[in-house]
């Protein structure tokens, strides 16, 4: 029998970490001066060991996430108005570790780093984009700046002064009418011209630019299709403008919508496609070829499907200036020269220029007292952020015309640096589920809610439209659920709230000045990790099966991380009972070094540690 003492370093006076050394806490290694001669059938134990774990926050992906919720704050009682099913928001998931990252990675990270690892985490799951850029984690402190308190989860959000005229980039539009077309050459996008440039009939230039999204906070899209550079509709020619969530799913028949939207009207088998029209959230357009009247429509629920659907703006809309006209205004004849969306909030407003007058006339905007088929649906969660289209068609006397964007404001740039809505965790939230599979489960339930459905055209809609608060923001408060939660559903699995230090499950009070809205944890969390921890030796022979990674391992014994008394410091383990294991040696073994560290259940290095580490390994010939 023989006592093996190995450790890193003499004593704890240093507390740095450096990953490349052989003489981390660690992992590290002891190299004898002379040989070391293990018998043959020999085991070896654990008998004591001595740690230094420092006071970092350590987790991984399975056992913390939260969901935070930016809307219509919710009555907690479960009942009383408004409800999760009255509101055009849901709750989403925030990972503490990214998707991106490995699913068994374990983060240690210092207070501070932590902070910042919470704030980008939280801003890659802020999909409202005024909303995004703007959330932050810091570190709470007493007034000394010494003792941690807890940490401070800021929310904050972009005014209409904050507003950017920024037009779509160069050839950033691509088809979004049928993939019949996505590699037919039918149109060209150059400082905010948009051209037709094929005069095959039959092949239809309608195109998103999923570049940037609009501001919800009086975000001005303005598109010219009567002037100098925008002559489409002075020609005679149909045309589209509208904004759209991005889509990268279509339907059976092709045309790019949800997965569960449909517009049965267009038909690519009838190989003339004159239908001017593609999914968008909100549009306007020129009828087609004989029709030269206004139509305007958006993309509500009926019978279970996302269909696009006719606003009837001149029958019951006392905001628009052709309310009672009997129909769709007729474009010939007068000088419309522009169209012009606005997004306030939840609500949308439409208007066209009349050049002879000097005006802007409302076609249609939110009123409570107009009827729902006269108006536009709310703005919501899954179409937050809108991009624009639009469609250029053929007439034989004018085969290339085109539309001109003369303003589209976004969010400032820096806010949304980064912006891909092609990127899981870079777009909106419906084209973040899209890229993950589950749109057609989040997003359809929400689009299922009664605000989206116009089951009474000729009366006034149910649902009163969210605008700005008094600080010039979108009167949206956020929310974070901690813990499942029956009031905001849809949070399983939600577990941060010790992580996070504070005592309720639903966290919907904070401290505002302005548009900052605060919240700051109720207590300090503990440190105290949740991995455990084990002890390695590396270089000998010992047959160690981990079930949990699947594969062999050096795995000598495993460390509790804590007891009664201390949970960070020094930590000393000792077993009752020491477990002996064999070294399958079947002759005897000369030892020059011992090969020393310290991992998590998925093998990973368990760099928490710092200082001094000392292992006391018990040799032993196998009992007969």
């Amino acid at each position: 029998m023989s006592l093996v003492v190995c450790a890193n370093q003499e004593q704890d006076g240093s507390t740095i970490r450096n990953n490349q050394s052989v003489y981390s806490a660690y992992s590290f290694r002891n190299t004898l001066s002379s040989t070391y001669k293990i018998p043959k059938n020999c085991q070896v134990a654990l008998q004591s060991c001595k740690v230094n774990v420092d006071g970092r926050v350590v987790f991984s992906k399975n056992n913390h996430r939260f969901y935070h919720f930016i809307g219509q704050k919710l009555n907690r009682d479960g009942e009383t108005a408004p409800q999760i099913d009255d509101v055009t928001s849901s709750p989403v998931i925030v990972p503490v570790i990214a998707e991106s990252e490995q699913s068994g990675d374990v983060l240690e990270l210092s207070l501070n780093d932590f902070a910042n690892h919470m704030t980008d985490r939280l801003q890659s799951t802020t999909y409202h984009p005024n909303f995004k850029g703007k959330g932050s984690v810091d570190v709470l402190r007493n007034a000394s700046s010494l003792d941690f308190l807890g940490f401070k989860i800021s929310y904050d959000q972009n005014s209409s002064n904050d507003n950017v005229n920024s037009l779509p980039a160069n050839d950033t539009f691509e088809n979004v009418y049928n993939d019949l077309y996505d590699n037919d050459d039918t149109f060209s996008y150059t400082g905010g011209v948009f051209q037709r440039t094929n005069g095959d009939r039959r092949l239809p230039a309608v195109a998103i630019s999923p570049d940037k999204p609009l501001s919800l906070n009086e975000g001005v899209f303005t598109v010219n299709i009567s002037g100098t550079s925008g002559r489409a509709n002075a020609s005679g020619v149909p045309w589209f403008v509208g904004l759209s969530r991005y889509n990268n799913t279509r339907t059976p028949a092709g045309f790019y919508a949800p997965t569960y939207g449909l517009d049965a009207a267009q038909n690519p088998s009838l190989h003339n496609n004159l239908k001017n029209s593609a999914f968008a959230d909100f549009c306007v357009y020129r009828g087609k070829e004989s029709d030269s009247r206004l139509h305007v429509a958006h993309a509500v629920m009926e019978d279970g499907i996302l269909q696009m659907k006719n606003v009837a703006y001149w029958d019951g809309n006392d905001t628009s200036y052709f309310n009672g006209s009997g129909g769709p205004t007729d474009l010939d004849g007068v000088d419309y020269t522009d169209v012009r969306f606005t997004a306030t909030g939840e609500k949308m407003k439409l208007e066209i220029y009349d050049n002879k007058a000097k005006a802007w006339r409302v076609v249609t905007d939110y009123s409570a007292t107009s009827d729902q088929g006269t108006q536009f649906k709310p703005i919501n969660q899954a179409c937050w952020c809108l991009h624009p289209v639009l469609g250029v068609f053929r007439l034989a006397a004018a085969l290339t015309s085109t539309l001109e964007i003369t303003n589209f404001d976004t969010p400032p740039v820096a806010d949304i640096s980064g912006y891909d809505p092609k990127k899981v965790e870079s777009g909106g939230w419906f084209e973040n589920l899209t890229l993950q599979g589950t749109s057609h489960i989040q997003c359809y339930e929400l689009e299922q809610r009664s605000w989206n459905k116009i089951a009474f055209p000729d009366a006034a809609p149910t649902y009163t439209y969210i605008g700005l608060n008094a600080s010039g923001g979108v009167d949206y408060d956020p929310v974070l659920i901690l813990d499942p939660s029956d009031v905001y559903t849809g949070t399983p699995g939600a577990n941060a709230r010790q992580l996070l230090g504070f005592n309720n499950t639903i966290v919907d009070t904070s401290i505002e000045t302005g548009s900052l809205k605060v919240f700051s944890s109720d207590f300090a969390p503990s440190l105290t990790s949740s991995m455990a921890m084990f002890v390695r030796l590396n270089n000998f022979g010992q047959n160690v099966v981990n079930a949990f990674s699947g594969n062999h391992s050096k795995i000598l014994a495993h460390l509790p991380r804590f007891d009664n008394s201390q949970t960070t410091g020094r930590l000393y383990f000792e077993p009752q009972n020491m477990t002996f294991i064999d070294l399958n040696n079947p002759s005897e073994m000369n030892i020059n070094e011992f090969d020393i560290s310290f991992n998590y259940i998925n093998e990973q290095y368990a760099t928490v540690l710092t200082g001094q580490s000392i292992v006391c390994l018990y040799f032993r010939a196998k009992p007969e």
